[in-house]
């Protein structure tokens, strides 16, 4: 629900994306995202490079694994995840940036709706609860998001000789290796803030949006405790009428298809880097720990499972909407007779037997549930296990 706060905080994070080139402006006046070609521009540069980076690390990955007891290969192979993460995250923006607009808008619109209609009542105490829950989220991310450029950029200063950066390969050549770095230091930080304001606009946007659905599932589920004692309080006639809760489920329903069609494609591919990083990096740590500089270490010790655990939590959130939603269905069916119509009770049994729960993910592909996310912790903690052991059986 995108409340007056809501949207200042939003506009601040935007117009500060915007100069990394974010190709999307954020309009106060309508709450809409509207495609910017001047800011898409300078997203197409970041991107091209963001490509180009992952793959020259692809390279120097593929070519330390070959030559035997390489002391940077364990290193790169968790670089190249990073990088390739990054790249399926820029693709979304850089080349599709109007359907993440449309998908957006249409979401940012339905909240909207939804608190002009049955928030928007006096005494409600909804949105000021919506927005204090929002701001405990999004206040650490954005204080974690502002530190991760420049812990990520310290590696080039600490270790400017390591073949992780592309001016490694003149090294023989001290002229055109400095003036390389003039090139290549700048431009990574730049990349760096690109990326860091993604991921703010990300987390605030998707926080926003998974918030406001686990609200009204809240509110649309029925239950023998009063509507009084609830949180996010809506006006009475939501639950009075079935006319109001099929209006507002198969909204929501629409809504998130619309999501789960453009970004699900994302979820597998994303979860899959993001398992193998963890396993990457929690190696590179544990078995040569002692062998890195510092700076790189604390890069993996703190920007990696802050990472990790992040997406963790989304997919966690997008698991409990699965759970909400099945929760909701089920209290149609065992507390329906608070309907006092029989009219009313059969509209809403031949509601519920057509209606799926929301869920995130990749349609015929991937649910995310709560299932998936214990087998996702499950088998970064398993196969970190397995290649210690491994190790061990080899010396």
């Amino acid at each position: 629900m995108f409340s007056n706060i809501i949207s200042q905080e939003f506009s601040k994070t935007i117009k500060t994306a915007n100069r990394f080139g974010f190709p999307l402006v954020w309009v106060e006046t309508t709450k809409r995202l509207i495609f910017s070609p001047k800011h898409d521009a300078k997203t197409k540069f970041a991107t091209k490079f963001i490509f180009l980076n992952t793959f020259y690390i692809l390279v120097q990955t593929g070519r330390n694994k070959v030559v035997q007891n390489s002391p940077h290969f364990n290193l790169l192979l968790a670089i190249s995840y990073t990088w390739m993460a990054m790249c399926v995250g820029a693709f979304a923006f850089a080349f599709q940036a109007k359907e993440v607009a449309r998908n957006w808008n249409g979401m940012f619109l339905y909240s909207v709706k939804f608190y002009e209609t049955f928030w928007n009542f006096p005494g409600s105490t909804a949105v000021t609860s919506y927005n204090r829950t929002w701001l405990r989220i999004i206040r650490p991310s954005n204080f974690l998001l502002n530190l991760l450029p420049l812990f990520m950029w310290c590696q080039i200063l600490i270790s400017p000789f390591h073949p992780m950066h592309p001016p490694y390969i003149f090294l023989n050549y001290p002229t055109l290796f400095y003036l390389t770095y003039l090139i290549y230091a700048p431009t990574m930080m730049y990349s760096f803030c690109f990326v860091s304001s993604y991921l703010k606009i990300l987390c605030q946007a998707f926080s926003c949006l998974i918030l406001c659905i686990l609200t009204i599932l809240q509110e649309l589920t029925l239950t023998r405790k009063p509507r009084e004692v609830r949180k996010f309080k809506c006006f009475p006639e939501l639950g009075a009428h079935p006319d109001h809760l099929v209006h507002v489920y198969r909204s929501a329903q629409l809504a998130i298809k619309e999501l789960r069609l453009f970004f699900g494609k994302y979820v597998p591919i994303i979860q899959n880097l993001m398992g193998h990083l963890a396993i990457s990096s929690g190696y590179v740590l544990i078995v040569e720990g002692t062998k890195i500089d510092i700076a790189t270490r604390t890069t993996l010790f703190l920007c990696v499972p802050s990472v990790v655990l992040s997406w963790a939590a989304l997919i966690t959130c997008g698991a409990k909407i699965q759970k909400s939603a099945k929760d909701c269905l089920t209290s149609w069916k065992v507390h329906g007779d608070q309907w006092e119509s029989w009219g009313d009770r059969k509209y809403m049994s031949k509601f519920r037997k057509s209606c799926k729960p929301l869920y995130f993910g990749w349609d015929g592909f991937m649910v995310v549930t709560h299932k998936s996310v214990m087998k996702f912790m499950q088998g970064i903690i398993r196969s970190l296990f397995r290649a210690l052991l491994a190790l061990k059986k080899t010396n």
